[in-house]
């Protein structure tokens, strides 16, 4: 009877495996440009990226562009620029994944562009390069939108709907649940992109990858950055060697925005040092007022279980000593925001050190159990948050998935890069 539950046993593991091999994505390409996103490669006042994805039968990569114009005549003013491709096969279909980095721009100028050509060729749509001066923007915050895009789609549309004039779009990692190595979820992708919809095609996207953008389905030891990450953005390749598109940075109208990956550190020691290393050098030779960290695994985790050492012991000290005004994280699914003082400094009246959140603002939910290091906490609430500076003062509001306001804060900087919290109350309509 053990023999024959056995081979029962195997043989339902082989045919589980091989229906997982035919499974066909309901995402297919076609000759029509889709998935387009916006990211930034190179200097954001002068330049700006986009990557699509067709079918195989599309050889090649061409992109229109033109300062937005009132006239219809778009395309009789436009350039043509043209990049590369690359090809990436998920759930048994392949897609080619082009990319074209518009340079030699015109800071703070609204431009159009459409991807494709002839008949093939997208809708057109726009973009606006930083300006060279620290101009007053907003930029958006989620966290892990992993998982089905049946309510994530919810807050990212809502977001939009909130800050249709947010100038960048930054995702802590876990943006899909899986899908690495011997697997590729390109449904989850497809999903993905299709709750973002035209909005990846109109605000910039800065993303760093979680664990779910590593883990392959089929064995968790196994760790390769998803095959769609790099096919899929194009990002700086200014961070450290062998961490291209994952850590990187990018100046933006007076705020350094510094990415790191934590998956990678969180795995290997090397990577670790040298990220930390590159980290403050960055920090240390800093021409821009305000300063925001973006990984994926928190400083302070919201989880009992969950101790995230190395990425605590490599970074709270930079944290401290260079005075980092915003650190933005997710991975605990959960929200949290609380305000640390430098290690030795005790909390003063009003006197700020660098606030602290995790996010999340997909479906997938988990408990609240570690000591509160925070001083607001929400379980089982699909957030996300709208962050504005203007000069001396940043602004941070959270709001849920129905738009209302949960969470907010002012930092007003002052001389020597003194910081100062007020948190104005939130009040019901």
């Amino acid at each position: 009877m053990r023999i024959l539950a056995l081979i029962l046993l195997i043989q339902f593991i082989s045919a589980a495996q091989l229906k997982a091999q035919e499974r066909i994505s309901g995402f297919l390409p076609s000759t029509d440009p889709d998935r387009i996103i916006l990211s930034i490669k190179g200097d954001p006042t002068t330049s700006m990226a986009v990557t699509w994805r067709t079918d195989t039968t599309v050889n090649e990569s061409v992109a229109h562009l033109v300062p937005n114009m009132p006239t219809i005549f778009l395309a009789d003013s436009s350039v043509i620029v043209t990049g590369t491709f690359s090809d990436v096969e998920g759930d048994g279909v392949v897609g080619r994944f082009h990319s074209v980095n518009f340079t030699g721009l015109e800071p703070g100028i609204t431009y159009a562009y459409r991807v494709g050509s002839g008949s093939a060729a997208s809708e057109w749509c726009t973009f606006t390069t930083a300006s060279t001066d620290p101009q007053p923007f907003s930029f958006l915050y989620f966290g892990d939108s992993q998982g089905r895009n049946s309510l994530y789609s919810r807050v990212i549309r809502q977001a939009y709907r909130s800050t249709p004039d947010a100038r960048l779009m930054i995702f802590s990692g876990d943006l899909v649940d899986g899908g690495s190595g011997s697997v590729l979820q390109d449904d989850e992708w497809g999903e993905w992109h299709e709750a973002g919809a035209f909005i990846h095609s109109e605000i910039p996207i800065l993303p760093t990858p979680g664990n779910h953008e590593y883990y392959d389905p089929a064995d968790r030891s196994k760790r390769d950055l998803n095959k769609y990450w790099r096919a899929g953005f194009t990002l700086p390749e200014n961070g450290p060697e062998g961490l291209g598109e994952t850590s990187y940075t990018i100046d933006y109208q007076g705020v350094r925005f510094i990415i790191l990956n934590s998956d990678a550190m969180m795995r290997d020691e090397d990577i670790a040092r040298r990220q930390t290393q590159w980290a403050e050098g960055l920090l240390g030779n800093n021409p821009c007022k305000w300063t925001v960290m973006l990984f994926h695994h928190p400083v302070f985790s919201t989880s009992a279980r969950r101790d995230n050492k190395v990425i605590r012991e490599s970074f709270k000290p930079l944290i401290d000593k260079y005075g980092v005004d915003l650190v933005l994280t997710g991975h605990d699914h959960t929200y949290a925001r609380g305000m640390m003082m430098p290690d030795g400094e005790e909390k003063k009246y009003r006197n700020a050190g660098a606030v602290y959140v995790v996010s999340v603002s997909g479906a997938k939910q988990y408990k609240q159990d570690a000591e509160p290091w925070w001083e607001v906490g929400m379980t089982n609430t699909q957030t996300w948050q709208v962050i504005s500076v203007i000069g001396n003062e940043l602004t941070y509001k959270a709001f849920d998935a129905s738009g209302d306001l949960v969470d907010q804060f002012i930092l007003n900087k002052g001389k020597n890069n003194s910081k100062r919290m007020l948190i104005p109350a939130i009040t019901k309509e």
